[in-house]
Parts: C-alpha cells; sequence; structure tokens
C-alpha cells in the first residue's frame, strides 16, 4: 500500500501556477504612485528582482493581476542597478489593467515577467514616428528619454485630448499631434493627412504603429502606399475592441 498523499487537482493546478510563475517572473512592490489628471496614473515598481535586468528602450513587462490573467506595459525606463521602473497607465481604458490600476496602493506587491522584447528599432534613426492612442504613450516617453539624437514624433488619436495633452507634458514630450477620436473612425481622413505630412518632412524617419489594431491596419495601408521601406516601420497592436491578450 503507498502512503504517498496525492493533491486533489484543484490544488495541484494551483502548485504548478505558482512555480511556474517563481520560474519566470519576478517580484516587485510599488514605490510611488503619481496621478495625472483622472485619466492617466505613473507607477514606479522596485525590488532586488528588479535588478541587473536586461532592458532596451520598447521592451515591454506583463504583470499578473491574479490567477493567469496579466496587462502588458512598456516601462518608460529602468534603473537596473537600483532596481526600479516606471510605467503609465490609462485608468480610462477599462477592463482589469485599469482596475488593477485604480485600486493600487503604495507598498503593494505586484508579480512581473520580463522585460521582453517588444518595439526594437533596427538602427539609429534621424526621427521615430510613434502613431497610436493613450496607450502608446509609455513607449513614446521610453523612446524619447533613452535614446540619445533622434527626435521622437508622436500623432496619436485620443478620446479627450486635454487629459491626453497634460500627460504628454509630465512626461516631457514635446510636438505631439493630438487628434480626437471620433465614432466611426470619422478621424481617419485627418491621421492619414497627418501621418503623411509626417513622412514628407522626415522622409528618413522610422515608424512604429502602436495601439488599436484597427488603426494600425489603416496606417499601415498608408505606409506602403508612401513606399515606406519594410526596415524601417513596425508595427504592435495593444488592444482591439472585444479581444484581450493584445500586446
Amino acid at each position: 500500500m503507498n502512503d504517498l498523499t496525492i493533491p486533489p487537482l484543484k490544488n495541484r493546478a494551483g502548485m504548478l501556477e505558482s512555480a511556474i510563475l517563481k520560474l519566470f517572473t519576478r517580484s516587485a512592490r510599488v514605490l510611488e504612485i503619481e496621478d495625472i489628471g483622472d485619466a492617466f496614473r505613473i507607477v514606479t515598481l522596485g525590488g532586488e528582482a528588479l535588478r541587473d535586468a536586461g532592458w532596451t528602450p520598447g521592451d515591454k513587462i506583463q504583470i499578473q493581476l491574479g490567477g493567469w490573467t496579466q496587462r502588458t506595459y512598456t516601462p518608460m525606463g529602468w534603473d537596473a542597478e537600483g532596481g526600479r521602473t516606471r510605467i503609465l497607465v490609462y485608468l480610462h481604458a477599462g477592463g482589469p489593467g485599469a482596475q488593477w490600476a485604480r485600486a493600487l496602493r503604495k507598498g503593494d506587491d505586484c508579480v512581473v515577467f520580463g522585460p521582453r522584447r517588444s518595439v526594437r528599432l533596427a538602427r539609429p534613426p534621424s526621427a521615430v514616428i510613434v502613431f497610436g492612442d493613450e496607450t502608446s504613450l509609455g513607449l513614446a516617453a521610453a523612446l524619447a528619454d533613452q535614446m540619445a539624437a533622434p527626435t521622437v514624433l508622436g500623432l496619436f488619436e485620443v478620446s479627450r485630448p486635454d487629459d491626453t495633452a497634460a500627460a504628454l507634458e509630465r512626461l516631457g514630450i514635446q510636438g505631439a499631434t493630438l487628434c480626437p477620436r471620433l465614432e466611426d473612425d470619422g478621424h481617419f481622413t485627418e491621421l492619414e493627412a497627418r501621418l503623411a505630412a509626417l513622412l514628407r518632412a522626415h522622409p528618413e524617419a522610422d515608424i512604429v504603429l502602436s495601439g488599436r489594431a484597427g488603426a494600425i491596419q489603416c496606417m499601415g495601408k498608408l505606409l506602403k502606399e508612401e513606399n515606406v521601406a519594410a526596415g524601417r516601420r513596425q508595427s504592435k497592436a495593444y488592444w482591439a475592441p472585444g479581444k484581450t491578450g493584445l500586446d
């Protein structure tokens, strides 16, 4: 007779989940929280596990919100020596990520997966055009803060321009263009015109399309029509209506 006790299936699943999280994730603590109006929140995370991390501007992290639910963010900087990083959360996005960020308090613990590769510029360009929306500001801030020479030019479709303008000012991102989002994507004509103007003004710039999947698809067609070389453009969809798991 074998005296080995086998845990119930539910307990075994929980043990497996815990083991996987310990193997591939880092423990962090919320060190600071800064609200920018009621639409954005800067969250500073820190901890020994964040020291000596290999991070490049544009890399991503995923934060566990409980169980297998997670949300992806682009760190705006990473202090590998001090073990600190900062993310920007759009509080009006809805869903688990915004709920998690609203409930955060200084001293809370969290579990971080990454950093991992997401957006990487293949060469040092003279300028970078970042197209996106409210969820793209962290990426723009990371490129603007960490890259030595290039100018970061933002073009963002947004629901509340005043809120986004306040966030851009706080992050030190200058010269960005905000296009108010309209129903049925009625603002796409303006977006296309503004992106085309940026391409003409900066013919050597790299282009990063980010944010909403549908908007990326539309702007991607424009880049092909403008014969922008594949090596100068890349895309990263962060969200799409009715879908989860994009990052």
